[in-house]
C-alpha cells in the first residue's frame, strides 16, 4: 500500500513538471518610456523581448504566469532625525510596483523585500527605513487577479556607490528567474 501511494505521487509530481515545462518560462520586458537616463551599458530590449538580465529602473518585468512587477527610477531622500539605517544622512527609496495579471491570488510578500547591491564590488545594501517619509513602512499582501499594489522600500547606500544599483526583486514562483533592475541613483 505505502509502495503504491508513493508511485502515485512520483507520478503526479513528474506530471506536474511536465505540464509545466510546456509554458514559456521565460521573463518578458518593458523598457521605459523615457530613457534619456539610462546607463548606456544596459542591453538593448524592445517592448515584450525576453528579459536579457538586469534592465532599466523604470521598466517592466512580465513573467509566464501574467504577474508584472517594476521598480521606478530610485531617489535620494534627506532621512529625519528618527530614520533608520540611514547612509551620510540620505536614504536611497525606491518604488516597487506588483500587477497580477494572472487568474490566481498572488502571496506578494516576499516580492517587497529585494536585495540590493551597490558599486563595483556589488556591495549588499542595508535596508532603510523612515517613519515620518513612508519609506520602509509598507509591503504586500495577497494581489488579487487583476489588483497593483506598490511598496516603498529603502537603503542605505553611499554616493559613491550610487552610480551602479542593482534590485533583484524575487520571481512570483520559484520555477521563475528573479526580475533584476540596474542603474544609477538620480
Amino acid at each position: 500500500m505505502r509502495h503504491s501511494i508513493i508511485t502515485a505521487a512520483t507520478v503526479a509530481v513528474l506530471a506536474s513538471l511536465a505540464f509545466t515545462g510546456c509554458a514559456s518560462t521565460e521573463n518578458t520586458v518593458t523598457p521605459p518610456s523615457d530613457t534619456s537616463t539610462l546607463p548606456s551599458d544596459l542591453p538593448s530590449t524592445s517592448a515584450g523581448s525576453e528579459a536579457p538580465g538586469p534592465v532599466s529602473f523604470g521598466s517592466e518585468v512580465g513573467f509566464p504566469s501574467g504577474v508584472r512587477v517594476s521598480v521606478a527610477q530610485p531617489t535620494i531622500v534627506a532621512a529625519s532625525q528618527t530614520a533608520f539605517g540611514a547612509v551620510e544622512g540620505q536614504i536611497v527609496s525606491m518604488v516597487i510596483t506588483v500587477t497580477n495579471g494572472s487568474e490566481e491570488p498572488l502571496e506578494a510578500a516576499l516580492m517587497g523585500y529585494p536585495t540590493v547591491r551597490y558599486g563595483a564590488e556589488g556591495t549588499q545594501a542595508e535596508t532603510a527605513t523612515d517613519s515620518e517619509k513612508s519609506i520602509g513602512v509598507s509591503s504586500f499582501s495577497t494581489v488579487l487577479p487583476g489588483e497593483t499594489q506598490t511598496a516603498t522600500v529603502g537603503y542605505g547606500i553611499p554616493a559613491a556607490g550610487r552610480d551602479n544599483v542593482r534590485v533583484e526583486v524575487m520571481a512570483p514562483t520559484f520555477t521563475d528567474t528573479d526580475a533584476i533592475f540596474s542603474g544609477a541613483v538620480q
